[in-house]
């Protein structure tokens, strides 16, 4: 194709660029510097230029012109945008079937996680319970062995009471008026003839005591 034809064409492409911005509400700049023309068959051009629209960054105005011959007028077959190759684009589309076994996949793990979850709680909980059984066991233990001390401090205590009074009984101190007696000078004096009753009243070592003090006065008076 001759030179001034090619520019005569990519001229007419710019121009029906400009027109697709302008009905699209684009500034006139939305349009801008020549990229490059890409023969795809006998008589059909497609021109592409940039595009200098923000929510399209790298993306390219792509328009196709239609030449049957060289010195006839070309037609416009139309007039796009396509990203180009360093455009953001958007994640391929997924059939839904495809879509909703992933979401079934995902729920169904996520289902086993909670019951993970809720099987190491339980068993969590179980292990604090028997702990503090244990604890509970060994505070009675505890208290049991108190207790235990306790009665066997009582019965030391009983048995220190029955030693003080055994030895209390060794020596038995008769008062009259002054006089003290130890029970060592004490002559008991028990009549066989006395009866249970009379002996259980008295006690054979203070019977014996009133009367060992009533022979001394009787001699002090001779």
């Amino acid at each position: 194709m001759p030179e001034s034809l090619e520019a005569g064409n990519r001229h007419q492409a710019h121009s029906e660029a400009l027109a697709q911005a302008k009905t699209l509400g684009l500034p006139a700049d939305a349009v801008a510097t020549f990229i490059e023309a890409v023969q795809e068959d006998n008589g059909l051009t497609t021109y592409l230029f940039e595009a200098n629209i923000k929510a399209y960054a790298g993306w390219r105005w792509s328009v196709t012109l239609y030449q049957g011959a060289p010195r006839t007028t070309a037609t416009v077959s139309e007039v796009v945008l396509m990203p180009g190759p360093d455009s953001l684009l958007a994640p391929a589309w997924v059939p839904w079937s495809e879509r909703l076994s992933d979401y079934k996949a995902l729920q169904a793990e996520l289902e086993a996680q909670a019951a993970l979850d809720a099987a190491e709680a339980a068993e969590a909980a179980e292990l604090a319970d028997s702990e503090l059984a244990d604890s509970d066991g060994d505070e009675s233990d505890e208290a049991e062995a108190e207790d235990n001390i306790l009665e066997i401090d009582d019965f030391d205590d009983l048995e220190e009471a029955k030693t003080n009074a055994a030895e209390s009984e060794e020596v038995i101190a008769v008062e009259t008026g002054s006089i003290k007696l130890p029970a060592t000078d004490v002559k008991e004096t028990i009549e066989p003839e006395a009866d249970a009753a009379d002996a259980s009243v008295r006690p054979a070592r203070l019977f014996g005591a009133k009367l060992w003090i009533k022979n001394k006065k009787n001699r002090k008076g001779k």
